[in-house]
């Protein structure tokens, strides 16, 4: 019951947020963070997963990868690896491929290997992710398996169909995913499997939850509006942000923590607090975009991808991706970190590639993962 009456309390303090506060964000447009010079701190972790068994790209392997930082700050890094050649041709994310799932838990200081596992899979598309204090969750399209922090089985359970988690998402906490059913969506508790909340895509898009809220683009207009999980959409507008996300899916509204939210829209990103306050808004040239974004589950700082298209991707086949990741801190209200990245082509999965990041707990390591080479910086403190 508590939680419900803080939950609506802060559905309520929205619409003063609309009426008082969003307005004055007009007159701020003009505020723009200055993001520091691009770091060239070496890093603490560098380490090349071949000596896991990963197959790089050029290989004529292409394992899918996955990046995160369990609560211990320790690195969680997994890949999906076929059992046999694959046709690229006629495959689809749910065609059935005889795959295993690997995975290896390592410290983030030494890279020494903590523990590693794998799981047979019937599917190239299974990962697995840190959820909770200390356990962790795969999912396999159509099956999903809590294991303890030492990797034994906790549960598991075949979805039934048409319900799978392919595309899953996860609450700031950790403490909840979604699975999908054709248009519609599902909330879970993550340690009992049980459903909390639902939608469809007929009503809303890109759609970010915590363990008692709902954010996403509501039809017609897909304008920004938000619930509590047993409750009906409200509007949820943000002067001086473009509120028509029909034309963008790189990253939607997300929820940074419990009570913070980022939106972001090509080059403008605002974030506010559930209880109407505005922290900072960061407005970019036009040719850029938001794109992956990695959040702490101590709530204290997010990171981005931010991407900028050289060429045109239409039109140039020599276009490319200039990226460089971007971390900024709540209480500091700005960016404290930033570093250039290896960029990519926007072309056909084989020449494409894309860089993922990773945050600590506690908001004190970045980790990049970038064609099975993972490093892992330290991030400047609260004072720097």
């Amino acid at each position: 019951m508590k939680g419900h009456q803080k939950a609506k309390a802060i559905v309520g303090s929205l619409f003063l947020f609309y009426l008082v506060v969003a307005p004055l964000v007009a007159r701020q447009e003009n505020f723009q963070p200055i993001e520091p010079e691009p770091s060239r701190n070496h890093p603490l972790l560098d380490i090349d997963l071949r000596k896991f068994g990963y197959k790089p790209r050029g290989s004529g392997v292409l394992d899918p990868l996955s990046l995160a930082f369990t609560e211990s700050n320790d690195v969680l890094v997994a890949w999906t690896a076929s059992d046999g050649s694959r046709n690229w041709t006629k495959e689809r994310s749910t065609t059935p491929v005889a795959s295993h799932l690997h995975a290896a838990v390592l410290d983030a200081r030494t890279g020494q290997k903590i523990r590693d596992g794998e799981w047979p899979s019937r599917y190239v598309q299974a990962a697995i992710t840190p959820v909770g204090k200390d356990n962790f969750l795969i999912c396999a399209v159509d099956e999903i398996r809590l294991l303890s922090n030492d990797f034994t089985t906790v549960r598991d359970q075949v979805l039934p169909a048409p319900i799978t988690c392919r595309g899953m998402r996860i609450s700031p906490s950790r403490h909840s995913f979604s699975v999908t059913a054709g248009g519609d969506y599902h909330v879970m508790d993550a340690e009992s499997f049980q459903p909390l909340a639902e939608w469809s895509s007929k009503d809303v898009a890109h759609v970010n939850f915590t363990d008692t809220l709902l954010v996403g683009a509501c039809s017609p207009d897909f304008d920004l509006c938000i619930r509590e999980f047993n409750q009906q959409w409200q509007p949820f507008h943000v002067v001086g942000i473009k509120q028509d996300l029909k034309m963008y899916a790189k990253v939607g509204p997300t929820f940074v923590n419990e009570t913070t939210l980022s939106t972001a829209d090509g080059g403008t990103m605002l974030v506010v607090t559930l209880e109407g306050s505005i922290l900072f808004s960061v407005n970019l040239p036009r040719n850029f975009l938001f794109e992956r974004i990695a959040t702490s589950t101590g709530g204290k700082r997010f990171a981005y991808i931010e991407t900028q298209l050289r060429g045109s991707r239409a039109l140039d086949m020599s276009s490319d991706f200039d990226d460089h990741v971007v971390v900024y801190d709540l209480a500091q209200k700005k960016a404290i970190y930033t570093r250039k990245l290896q960029g990519g082509s926007p072309w056909i999965p084989p020449f494409e590639y894309r860089n993922l990041i990773a945050l600590s707990a506690d908001g004190t390591l970045l980790a990049i993962l970038h064609n099975g080479i993972i490093q892992v910086y330290q991030l400047p403190d609260g004072e720097s």
